[in-house]
Protein backbone atom coordinates (compact mmCIF):
# COMPACT_ATOMS: atom_id res chain seq x y z
CA UNK A 1 0.00 0.00 0.00
CA UNK A 2 1.31 3.10 -0.97
CA UNK A 3 0.44 6.36 1.15
CA UNK A 4 1.36 9.94 0.08
CA UNK A 5 3.40 12.05 3.02
CA UNK A 6 1.15 14.91 2.63
CA UNK A 7 -1.58 12.24 3.92
CA UNK A 8 0.22 12.07 7.46
CA UNK A 9 -0.27 14.84 10.15
CA UNK A 10 2.76 16.98 10.54
CA UNK A 11 3.40 17.37 14.20
CA UNK A 12 6.36 18.84 13.54
CA UNK A 13 5.18 22.77 14.53
CA UNK A 14 3.13 21.22 17.47
CA UNK A 15 4.46 23.57 20.76
CA UNK A 16 6.08 21.12 23.32
CA UNK A 17 4.49 21.90 26.92
CA UNK A 18 6.75 23.37 30.16
CA UNK A 19 5.20 21.15 32.30
CA UNK A 20 3.45 21.65 35.57
CA UNK A 21 4.32 25.58 36.78
CA UNK A 22 5.98 25.94 40.09
CA UNK A 23 3.66 27.90 41.79
CA UNK A 24 0.80 24.87 41.08
CA UNK A 25 3.37 22.21 43.56
CA UNK A 26 3.51 25.37 46.34
CA UNK A 27 -0.43 25.76 46.09
CA UNK A 28 -0.70 21.79 46.53
CA UNK A 29 1.96 21.39 48.87
CA UNK A 30 0.17 24.76 51.08
CA UNK A 31 -3.01 22.67 50.97
CA UNK A 32 -2.32 19.86 52.25
CA UNK A 33 -0.58 21.61 55.12
CA UNK A 34 -3.73 23.24 55.90
CA UNK A 35 -5.72 19.44 55.59
CA UNK A 36 -3.26 17.93 58.07
CA UNK A 37 -3.71 21.05 60.58
CA UNK A 38 -7.47 21.03 60.30
CA UNK A 39 -7.44 17.40 60.95
CA UNK A 40 -5.00 17.57 63.52
CA UNK A 41 -7.15 20.73 65.16
CA UNK A 42 -10.81 18.08 65.14
CA UNK A 43 -8.52 15.64 66.98
CA UNK A 44 -7.05 17.75 69.71
CA UNK A 45 -10.24 19.48 69.58
CA UNK A 46 -12.57 16.87 70.16
CA UNK A 47 -12.74 15.97 73.84
CA UNK A 48 -12.99 19.68 75.05
CA UNK A 49 -16.67 19.76 76.69
CA UNK A 50 -17.08 15.96 77.01
CA UNK A 51 -16.99 14.34 80.53
CA UNK A 52 -17.47 10.93 79.55
CA UNK A 53 -18.29 8.95 81.82
CA UNK A 54 -18.38 11.26 84.54
CA UNK A 55 -18.69 10.71 88.27
CA UNK A 56 -20.93 13.02 89.12
CA UNK A 57 -23.83 11.73 86.54
CA UNK A 58 -26.78 10.45 88.79
CA UNK A 59 -26.89 6.80 87.74
CA UNK A 60 -30.45 5.40 86.89
CA UNK A 61 -31.15 1.98 86.35
CA UNK A 62 -32.55 1.08 83.27
CA UNK A 63 -34.63 -1.50 84.13
CA UNK A 64 -37.94 -1.80 86.29
CA UNK A 65 -36.87 -3.65 89.82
Amino acid sequence: MIVRDDEYLDFKNVPESKGIPPFLYRTVGVGLVIIFLIGASVCLMSGYGHHWPADTTERVPLSNP
